[in-house]
């Protein structure tokens, strides 16, 4: 084991990073723009799926304000994250991912994300996430209904 991984000082920047990485898929499902855009250091770098990349708060911006509000819904979901300290304040990461956004458009993909954050005064940012996919695309069945809401329990 490497010496980071047994600093129990390192301990709270893995969590804030593992934090970092679950805020990235809330603030997209969740339409957050402005949050999401905060997640980047001021240059940060994107990977748009296979379209192209974003730098910076106002590229993201502009890049993603039509597709977060064009799906239904979205649900990003990470796993198997690793995390490698490559400085006092530097790291690089990687995480296994599934995404699906649906209804129109109805697709699905998944991949891993290979990231490289940097500790700003704000605490935690991505440096770049760079995605390799094992597939992205249209999805071969539609998503059922949601269901209607559950009633208030009684009190």
């Amino acid at each position: 084991m490497t010496a980071d991984r047994d600093d129990p000082l390192r301990l709270a920047d893995r969590i804030a990073i593992h934090e970092l990485r679950a805020r990235y898929n809330h603030h997209y499902d969740d339409r957050e723009l402005e949050a999401f855009v905060a997640l980047f250091a001021d240059d940060g770098l994107l990977q748009l799926a296979y379209v192209g990349w974003a730098r910076g708060h106002d590229e993201l911006r502009a890049a993603l304000a039509g597709p977060m509000q064009q799906a239904d819904f979205a649900a990003h979901f990470t796993t198997d994250e690793l995390t490698e300290f490559t400085g006092p304040d530097s790291a690089t990461g990687r995480s296994r991912f599934a995404v699906n956004t649906g209804r129109q458009p109805n697709i699905e993909g998944a991949g891993t994300y290979h990231d490289e954050y940097v500790r700003t005064p704000g605490g935690w940012r991505f440096r770049s996430r760079r995605i390799s996919f094992y597939y992205m695309g249209p999805r071969a069945t539609e998503f059922a209904p949601a269901p209607p809401p559950v009633p208030s329990p009684p009190t």
